[in-house]
């Protein structure tokens, strides 16, 4: 299915003006790459540290978007983005990452907001240095400089319908990626073997970035789990979790599967049957209407009295997803604070129950994790790759 992209540029400005009208921001100053993405199409260059080498200026009363992008990389973006006037794509001022570059390094900003009509107000700014937040400040002096991430989630947490097509075709992609990955799957190939089929795919289909350190692990290395693809080797009787994700079109999709490699032992079974319960759950339960606190009702209900009760991974049963590779909302495990969250037609989330056992002969750690929209009835599972029968 086609995308119109200007269509979804379109939706998205109007939704940031939405969103500083009810934040009560005059204008925003981007740093973070998936909010630059989303304001205005540009696609960021990817690292593995941050550096503040790019910024999107958008104000309440104008149509019009200012990006600043890598010096070097500023005639290419020009002629890229046929959407954005040649003139509104800029060189970015990096002496404010200069030692002693001081507030004037920002002065190209404080000249984008004039010509945007920005003569004071409320300016919404994301993430940055100490510096460049410093020298920000000072170039809109006598403005308030407040954090706009509040304002920046709630207009990425509700997907336009073009949206959601893209990650129909990004989660297809990881769905074939995940294919080649179980079927790499066997004694005597490392985790790194198994993760380098599945970046060939990946990178086959226009991956711009993966996800993150996409994680292949197996037997011990599954709990404590290790959180990136190492030279461990796949013997007979471990399961293997595999947590794949990368940018396609501009949006990020992932999905986790736990795999045996030959026959499981029962303990493993046993987890994984527990884990694929609470996944299958949670799953049918989002729909409009439902809370992050429901949903966390329903993982306690499948949990509750089970001897790996206590062992389900820390941080989060559910994330949102989409320009971002990991994005609000985040939804806790049951007992510890969630957001006060309400599900929208058009949400999207990443279902991501984890339970790791140590100390199970060939591994105890089992991730199962899927995306899935919230459409107007209630659920579609947007990656799809079936469970391993032998575990079931």
């Amino acid at each position: 299915m086609d995308v119109d992209h200007d269509l979804i540029r379109k939706q998205r400005a109007e939704r940031l003006r939405l969103g500083m009208e009810k934040f009560g921001f005059d204008t925003l100053v981007v740093f973070e790459y998936a909010n630059g993405r989303y304001a205005s199409g540009l696609r960021p260059l990817y690292a593995p540290n941050f550096l503040v080498r790019q910024a999107v200026v958008v104000t309440r009363h104008s149509s019009e978007v200012i990006v600043f992008v890598h010096q070097d990389d500023a005639p290419h973006r020009r002629k890229i983005m046929t959407w954005i006037p040649p003139e509104n794509v800029r060189e970015f001022p990096t002496g404010v990452m200069l030692e002693g570059g001081g507030a004037e390094a920002l002065a190209p900003i404080g000249v984008a907001l004039t010509e945007l009509g920005f003569t004071g107000g409320r300016v919404g700014a994301d993430i940055g240095t100490p510096a460049s937040l410093s020298n920000l400040a000072a170039t809109v002096a006598g403005s308030d400089v407040s954090d706009a991430n509040a304002c920046l989630n709630w207009v990425r947490s509700v997907k336009f319908p073009g949206e959601v097509e893209l990650l129909r075709q990004a989660s297809a992609i990881v769905d074939e990626a995940l294919d080649v990955a179980v079927k790499a799957v066997r004694p005597g190939v490392k985790e790194c073997d198994i993760l380098a089929d599945v970046m060939q795919v990946f990178y086959r289909h226009g991956a711009e970035v993966p996800q993150c350190n996409l994680i292949v692990c197996t037997g011990d290395n599954t709990a404590p789990m290790q959180r990136f693809a190492g030279e461990e080797i796949v013997r007979s009787g471990d399961i293997v979790f595999m947590d794949i994700g990368a940018c396609f079109n501009g949006v990020f999709s992932e999905a986790t599967r736990t795999v045996a490699c030959g026959a499981p032992g029962e303990q493993q079974r046993e987890i994984f049957q527990l884990v694929h319960k609470m996944h299958l759950a949670l799953i049918s339960a989002v729909a409009p209407g439902v809370t992050g606190a429901q949903l966390q009702d329903v993982a306690h209900s499948v949990l509750s009295g089970s001897p790996y009760e206590h062992m389900l991974q820390k941080m989060i049963i559910a994330h949102g997803i989409g320009v971002g590779y990991a994005e609000p909302p985040f939804i806790a495990p049951p007992g510890r604070v969630t957001p006060d969250l309400v599900l929208e037609e058009g949400m999207i989330l990443a279902i991501v129950p984890t339970i790791v056992v140590e100390g199970v002969p060939g591994g105890g750690g089992v991730r199962l994790e899927d995306v899935v929209a919230v459409t107007a009835t209630g659920v579609e599972q947007l990656t799809n790759y079936p469970y391993d029968a032998a575990l079931l």
